[in-house]
């Protein structure tokens, strides 16, 4: 019987409550304005909306509290949403539910009369504090799925303005650099465009933005075509080494680097270079290439169809060799080059005596006409080898 007149007691109060909500509100929006310096220095969250949000929160929580049907938490969601969309953090929309809890205890407890119906006050206190707690949980999650929707939506414009660019579709000058200070990029450049194969679907460069970032280079990036494209803002004064170094550190696969670029309109045309340039890098590689470092490897690159013809007719029969030798005299030739046309060192690198070094060069003068020691038959086979290791043929 006493549980049943506390209860009944309660109702009574909370019922007084309800029917001074719009007075009650006032108070609490001015608590809320006054005690979160985020709602009182807010520019884009109105105080009507403020106090619309407030009534309906202050409604839910008063009726939830006398019980009868479970808690309708739209009001709680729909102010979560409202908060987010008006850049009000989730620390002082969940500040503002814990205000709520304690400015209507305090008006309870200001409500009764005798020490019987504190006790029995006291005893609903979690009470209050657990319809608080569903509710402001409630507006936190509606907040932070509008935040991801921001997000989403955020990262969607900002690819296609990046897109724009790299395809050459901006409409005009005016447009490009329009978009370069949306993308909050350094518009005193210069610019790069940097191109990363993307292979089994792993990310190509993890952790780039924030390396480049740190060394300050602003970068955008997109995916696109089984590609991540990105474009960079680097500071003048770091060298031109830097960013094909930095992305060279964590490359997972093929990246090409266009040359720098001043203008965002010729953003198109330096894609284009990095797409080439990555194709300069032998298939499988993990690493950087920048566009006219190797003028042969991006004449292959460029012309893939002619790459190929050109080494079928240099290098011909040896393409034809067992796989086991062809490898073996096609690495020795690589090593002969990268060596400087030294026999010796290139018996070094390779851990074999010098003898069979000339061996194998002999072998490959056999199989295609060209020795290695006239000049132009050496620059036929150095054009037609780097082909093979562009993919140009198949090995």
């Amino acid at each position: 019987m006493t549980t049943l007149l506390a209860d009944e007691r309660m109702a009574e109060l909370l019922d007084r409550l309800l029917d001074s909500v719009d007075p009650l509100t006032d108070e609490l929006t001015d608590e809320i304005v006054g005690g979160e310096h985020s709602y009182a220095e807010s520019t884009q969250l109105s105080h009507e909306q403020l106090r619309t949000a407030v009534h309906d929160n202050l409604r839910t929580l008063l009726t939830a509290l006398r019980g009868g049907a479970p808690t309708n938490l739209d009001a709680p969601r729909a102010a979560g949403r409202l908060k987010a969309e008006q850049g009000i953090t989730l620390a002082a929309l969940l500040h503002a539910f814990r205000m709520a809890g304690r400015f209507i205890w305090d008006r309870l407890l200001a409500m009764v009369l005798d020490e019987d119906s504190a006790t029995q006050l006291l005893h609903r206190a979690s009470d209050i504090w657990a319809v608080i707690d569903e509710c402001s949980s409630a507006a936190a999650e509606a907040y932070r799925a509008t935040v991801e929707e921001q997000a989403r939506r955020d990262a969607a414009a900002r690819s296609i303005m990046l897109t724009t660019l790299l395809d050459g579709t901006a409409e005009n000058n005016s447009s490009a650099w329009e978009i370069v200070r949306v993308l909050r990029l350094d518009r005193n450049g210069p610019f790069q465009v940097v191109y990363a194969e993307i292979n089994d679907g792993s990310e190509p460069l993890p952790s780039a933005e924030g390396r480049l970032r740190a060394l300050g280079i602003g970068s955008e990036w997109t995916h696109q075509a089984g590609a991540l494209l990105g474009l960079l803002a680097v500071p003048n004064g770091h060298p031109a080494t830097t960013t094909r170094d930095l992305l060279g550190a964590i490359a997972l696969s093929r990246v090409g680097i266009s040359r720098p670029f001043t203008s965002p309109m010729d953003a198109s045309n330096a894609r284009r270079e990095a797409q080439l340039a990555a194709q300069c890098l032998p298939p499988g590689t993990h690493d950087t290439h920048v566009y006219g470092s190797s003028p042969i490897a991006l004449l292959a690159a460029a012309s893939p169809d002619a790459a190929s013809e050109v080494a079928h007719t240099v290098l011909g029969p040896l393409l034809t060799q067992p796989e086991a030798e062809r490898s073996v005299l096609l690495d020795t030739l690589d090593t002969w080059f990268t060596t400087g046309g030294s026999t010796t060192r290139a018996a070094e690198h390779l851990h074999c005596h010098r003898n069979t070094v000339l061996y194998r060069l002999n072998r490959i003068t056999e199989l295609t006409g060209r020795r290695t020691t006239d000049a132009a038959s050496s620059a036929e086979l150095y054009i037609a080898l780097r082909a093979v290791q562009l993919g140009s043929v198949p090995r």
